[in-house]
């Protein structure tokens, strides 16, 4: 099966993960991705969300995670509805 998000084409048969998640930076400068949950329940004055973003980790390990990045929840949201829709086809 394929999907498509933001555009981009992704054969489900080599997606070992796939997710959505906050973008972070915390205050010592470290970025990285968490999952919404813990972002949501964990308000912090030491951690800036950066953006939301869809991850997509790949079977090979050496082929890089693709992330596609959302300005804000609402966006997120509509991307993950977009994904449902493909999925449940």
């Amino acid at each position: 099966m394929t999907i498509h998000i933001q555009g981009e084409r992704i054969d489900l048969n080599e997606v070992s993960r796939l997710y959505p998640a906050a973008i972070i930076r915390y205050a010592d400068g470290t970025v990285t991705q968490i999952s919404i949950e813990w972002y949501d329940e964990t308000p912090s004055a030491d951690v800036e969300l950066l953006h939301y973003a869809i991850c997509v980790h790949f079977k090979e390990e050496e082929r890089a995670p693709a992330l596609f990045p959302c300005e804000d929840r609402e966006t997120l949201e509509e991307e993950i509805a977009a994904l449902a829709s493909q999925l449940n086809g």
